[in-house]
């Protein structure tokens, strides 16, 4: 999908093109899309100009997180990814979109395992920061953008 695909889609959904108000930094969808397509292609003028312009208060700081995330990003392969989350006893996946995309950006957790069911509750419905098993995303994808330590 192209980032102005993705844009159209999560507007439709959300409608923070005509009500920009109604999403702080943290949660626009805007937001979570340029810097997702910034972070897999390496375009940081990309993510920088769109900040510029929506969130200029928040970028130098924002910059910096995103140099700091950007060499903790791989594209891995679904047995790649399996062999990282048994090594790490990894339980539990964030993704920036949909966990089901393949543009998402995983970021791995370890939960109790009490709490996991905790942690899904709901998540099935998330369209931003989507809460999945590693199981039910390797069953899904056949690659995975993670974010690895």
């Amino acid at each position: 999908m192209t980032l102005e695909e993705r844009i159209d889609n999560l507007d439709r959904q959300f409608g923070f093109i005509a009500n920009p108000e109604d999403f702080d930094f943290n949660l626009s969808p805007g937001r979570i899309a340029y810097r997702n397509e910034a972070l897999r292609t390496k375009n940081r003028d990309l993510y920088t100009a769109y900040l510029a312009d929506h969130f200029p208060n928040e970028m130098a700081a924002e910059l910096k997180r995103f140099d700091e995330i950007l060499p903790k990003l791989r594209r891995v392969t679904k047995e790649e990814a399996e062999d990282i989350f048994r090594e790490r006893g990894i339980n539990l996946l964030q993704a920036d979109f949909s966990a089901k995309d393949e543009d998402s950006i995983f970021k791995m957790l370890k939960v109790a395992d009490e709490d996991l069911n905790w942690h899904l509750e709901g998540s099935d419905t998330d369209l931003l920061n989507n809460k999945a098993r590693p199981s039910t995303v390797l069953n899904n994808l056949e690659h995975l953008w993670l974010l690895i330590d």
